[in-house]
């Protein structure tokens, strides 16, 4: 796409990659100075506000301005309220998964229909209720410390559903609190794990931050040593007595990533675990059914064979990836969400996470993470003694190849709907030939 006006010729990004960019910036409810920084910044485009809405009128990208009709909004809202098991979530928290389905709605609007259709929900929340009260933060810019941590409220112990469990572990930015990466593993305690999941990250943003934060946990070792040579070999003029690659805290001092976890739970996270639960109380899920857990009773090894090959990881298949595509929304919202002003935070403020980390202003912070020739993460990848494959393994070969087929043969079910999954579960598992002792 081409154009020209006083300023010269303007050459334009393809117009799908612009409709998409600027139906981005609706669902983060940008600002049209910040739209215009965000054009600038990620296609190199420099337009006036006038090209801006013109160009908004063009590809029909939703305003607030001109949310749907009253009763629409408040179907789409109350839709949301029903979503919410715990009625935890609020005005912004609704506005902001709305906006990142392209639907957007004024703030005052949502909170008459949640006066109106839910009070309930309002009655129990209050600003800053039960939260962790926050510790002050500053960085000089994105990139300065990434935070990193795993999620232990929905492992085995906590489900207390016979041994299965679903493990998270996520990587959020200090400065901007954009989250990085928010993924399902097979276990978060294991150091392969952990490595190959810091190496995924570079591959995706083609950086590094100047300091890793995490724990003191057993699952450091390799995100340890390839953090602390990749920044003697990208940044050996850093003091890293002063700027450490790698910074070890105690859980509870990880704020950045600990109070992640407290909002993960609030807006969707209790919810999620109340719908895997259920599977287990209403009998969905039964442990003691060998085509459920990943059971071997046998007595020769030709018997052991088959069972380990008939006996079923269904839990193990279906949950971690409906949970996938819990966090892939939950990062959509988070990173969407917009951070109110606070005039005396260190921190970006006033912004969403997506912005802050994409366009800082440039005259008040700096980009301080170090872009990483990727090649270099093949090399780092070897030194992991588990594949990344093995390391991300939920189910052995043979019962993958055994539960694909059976999914094809339920139809391909979405597994989006996270109230769905275990009627999904009970589909896919007819189609499982059950071994008999």
């Amino acid at each position: 796409m081409a154009g020209k006006n006083g300023y010269g010729d303007k050459n334009y990004p393809p117009d799908d990659v612009l409709e998409a960019a600027l139906h981005q910036y609706a669902s983060e409810r940008l600002s049209t100075e910040q739209k215009l920084v965000r054009l600038q910044t990620e296609h190199q485009t420099i337009i006036k506000p006038s090209t801006l809405y013109a160009l908004q009128r063009k590809f029909k990208i939703p305003s607030v301005r001109k949310p749907p009709p009253e009763e629409i909004a408040t179907a789409y809202v109350l839709e949301k309220v029903a979503e919410d098991v715990n009625q935890r979530n609020g005005t912004g928290t609704i506005g902001t998964l709305l906006a990142s389905e392209g639907i957007l709605i004024p703030r005052d609007l949502i909170r008459r229909i949640l006066a109106r259709h839910a009070p309930e929900g309002l009655e129990r929340r209050f600003p800053g209720a039960g939260r962790i009260k926050r510790a002050q933060l500053s960085a000089p810019g994105p990139g300065w410390q990434y935070h990193a941590d795993g999620h232990e409220k929905l492992n085995a112990q906590a489900l207390k559903m016979g041994g299965v469990g679903l493990e998270i572990y996520g990587i959020k930015d200090r400065w901007s609190s954009f989250l990085l990466y928010l993924v399902v593993v097979p276990n978060n305690r294991l150091a392969d794990t952990i490595g190959h999941v810091y190496l995924d990250m570079i591959e995706k943003y083609n950086h590094i931050p100047l300091t890793m934060v995490t724990d003191k946990g057993s699952e450091i070792p390799f995100l340890f040593a390839h953090q602390t040579g990749l920044r003697e070999a990208y940044t050996p003029e850093l003091d890293v007595t002063k700027i450490p690659p790698v910074l070890q805290l105690k859980s509870v001092h990880n704020t950045p990533i600990e109070l992640l976890w407290h909002w993960f739970s609030d807006t969707c996270g209790l919810n999620i675990k109340e719908v895997i639960i259920s599977g287990y109380q209403m009998g969905v899920y039964n442990p003691n059914n060998p085509i459920h857990p990943y059971v071997v009773t046998a007595i020769s090894s030709s018997v052991v064979h088959l069972a380990r090959f008939l006996a079923s990881q269904l839990f193990n298949w279906v949950w971690p990836k409906a949970l996938q595509l819990q966090l892939d929304r939950f990062t959509t919202y988070w990173n969407n969400h917009k951070v109110r002003t606070q005039r005396n935070k260190a921190n970006m403020s006033g912004s969403t996470p997506r912005h802050a980390f994409i366009a800082p202003d440039p005259t008040r912070y700096t980009k301080c993470y170090v872009e990483i020739d990727c090649v270099v993460v093949d090399a780092l990848r070897e030194q992991i003694p588990t594949t990344h494959k093995e390391s991300m393994r939920f189910v052995d070969d043979a019962f993958l190849e055994l539960v694909e087929e059976a999914y094809n043969a339920a139809g391909k079910p979405d597994l989006s709907d996270i109230h769905r999954v275990w009627d999904i579960f009970s589909a896919i598992l007819i189609h499982i030939p059950v071994f008999v002792q």
